[in-house]
């Protein structure tokens, strides 16, 4: 059996995370080199990398990867981890007027400025996959929050990503109507797409603009910055194939991780809220393919947990 087979074993007996000090000490007559060598190779395949020195075991049927924690704090160990995906999908909690009250209020959320949006960006262009890999980013469209938008669009300058297409979100009443803010439309959204190549994955079967009805309210039991689940699966239809890799860096309401569980597609989804950790459960049970039955029923629970329950 090769090293980095007794190491998997190992890893795999522990049933948590293991540090890099515990596989020294039961490898101790190997030099560590060798082993942080054999360790690094597995690295994004066999092998996540949860923090400094820390690893976890992912075996190739994961189907999603639900954590709860900030997911800003994650990214470092996302690109250690050497983790890729075929598709981005960010609907972030940003500064813009307009955009503290109705559905979408955000008065509550630790908010994401535009500089520190950049600094983001520049990370996650690092992480998809292949040159036609898609980011799609959702933004307010209104007149008075459009300098505000600019701000984080203009976050994207100094990445190599290019504008691959520019779409809408309009969002109607349960009578297809526009809805209102008071006497006034209800402007749409803007959905960006960005690729290395500024290149579109499957341009023959890609929407764009949508009109959908919108999600119900958080008095209605709806989450605040839901977005309709006939719009994610599109988006992900569209930008990804059968066992491909999403990622949901502000999973919420848990409709990014519902349609690509749908389309067999793998999920890695965040978000910091306990409300939001519960309904990705309640998701997740719906899901056959997976084995929920042992959910924990607190929420701190471990990346390392959901990897064994979707395992």
């Amino acid at each position: 059996m090769s090293l980095l087979s007794k190491i998997i074993n190992f890893i795999k007996l522990q049933e948590k995370e293991v540090h890099l000090s515990e596989i020294y000490e039961k490898f101790e007559e190997i030099k560590k080199t060798t082993i942080r060598g054999r360790i690094n190779e597995a690295v994004g395949t066999k092998l996540l990398r949860v923090g400094k020195g820390k690893y976890l075991l992912i075996s190739d049927d994961v189907q999603a990867i639900v954590e709860q924690m900030d997911s800003r704090f994650a990214i470092p160990n996302i690109l250690s981890s050497l983790l890729y995906y075929d598709m981005i999908f960010l609907d972030i909690p940003y500064f813009a007027k307009g955009q503290k009250g109705g559905n979408r209020n955000l008065s509550t959320y630790d908010l994401i400025m535009p500089e520190e949006f950049e600094k983001m960006t520049l990370e996650l262009q690092k992480m998809l996959r292949t040159e036609d890999s898609q980011l799609y980013f959702m933004i307010a469209g209104g007149k008075s929050s459009k300098k505000d938008a600019l701000n984080y669009l203009s976050a994207f300058a100094p990445t190599n990503l290019k504008v691959a297409a520019k779409g809408s979100y309009t969002k109607l009443t349960s009578k297809g109507t526009v809805c209102n803010m008071g006497k006034y439309l209800m402007p749409p959204e803007e959905i960006y797409v960005y690729s290395h190549s500024g290149k579109l994955l499957k341009p023959d079967e890609t929407i764009l603009d949508f009109e959908l009805q919108r999600p119900p309210l958080p008095k209605q039991g709806g989450y605040p910055t839901q977005k309709p689940f006939k719009l994610l699966e599109q988006i992900i239809k569209q930008s990804t194939n059968v066992g491909d890799f999403v990622l949901d860096l502000f999973g919420g309401s848990g409709v990014t991780l519902d349609a690509a569980l749908s389309l067999k597609r793998k999920c890695h989804i965040f978000d910091i809220a306990n409300e939001a950790i519960n309904r990705m459960k309640n998701i997740l049970k719906t899901h056959e393919t997976l084995i929920c039955s042992s959910l924990p029923v607190n929420n701190s629970y471990s990346s390392y947990k959901q990897l064994q329950l979707f395992s």
